[in-house]
């Protein structure tokens, strides 16, 4: 039945959602575009396997700017999900779950101050770009922003079996609990020994862009079905 006196605050509610559910899907495209698309202009020196994104936010990096852009937006939308749809879907319900996410992506969307140099660049070594402020930055906020993305799926999964209709990514979320820090483990392992640290950061990234991009897959999904209901 259409209710005559017009939409109500419940339909306010549902628009939101929706609309935030597709912002944050959105937001890991454009993200993740900012490191697929460009590294196909940085160059043979440049290797996906070896050198990690950050690279691609150096000041010696040719049109820098395309990252910075993606990574900038897709942590401010990613953040806006969490806090304007996820936050009042979950209802109180993991409730520190939004934050973690939220920050966590502002920081790997930061890029200033920027790292000195590339590390395929001739003359730049780890060190050198570990004593610029830039990599120091870096280093601290992607280190402890990836951790966080990685040991929150667990206790998620474990709150949100009191959520009707968020209750069937317990199964998944418990997946990616396990698999996230065990790829965290990997990326610290190839950052100290110097092997495969760029394609080892690559994974653990786009698994925790995945279930970020299964939580607001399922905002919309709930968001529709209330509206059904």
């Amino acid at each position: 039945m259409t209710n005559a006196a017009g939409p109500g605050p419940e339909h306010g509610r549902r628009r939101q959602a929706l609309t935030w559910g597709i912002v944050g899907l959105l937001a890991q495209l454009v993200f993740a575009a900012g490191w697929v698309i460009a590294e196909t202009w940085q160059g043979p020196r440049y290797s996906p396997v070896m050198d990690t994104i950050s690279d691609l936010q150096a000041a010696t990096a040719p049109h820098v700017w395309f990252p910075i852009v993606c990574f900038a937006i897709g942590g401010l939308a990613t953040f806006g999900f969490a806090m304007f749809g996820l936050r009042p879907a979950l209802k109180g319900t993991a409730a520190a779950t939004p934050w973690k996410i939220g920050l966590s992506c502002l920081a790997l969307g930061n890029s200033f101050p920027l790292i000195s140099c590339q590390l395929s660049a001739p003359g730049c070594t780890a060190t050198t770009q570990l004593l610029s402020a830039g990599g120091l930055t870096d280093a601290i906020l992607s280190g402890a922003a990836l951790w966080v993305l990685a040991t929150t799926p667990f206790p998620m999964a474990r709150r949100l079996t009191s959520l009707p209709g968020w209750r069937g990514l317990r199964p998944v979320l418990l997946v990616a609990g396990v698999l996230t820090p065990a790829l965290y483990g990997l990326l610290a392992i190839a950052l100290i020994t110097g092997a495969a640290q760029g394609i080892a950061e690559r994974v653990l990234v786009v698994v925790c862009q995945l279930w970020i991009c299964l939580l607001a897959g399922n905002l919309i999904r709930v968001s529709f079905a209330e509206r059904a209901g």
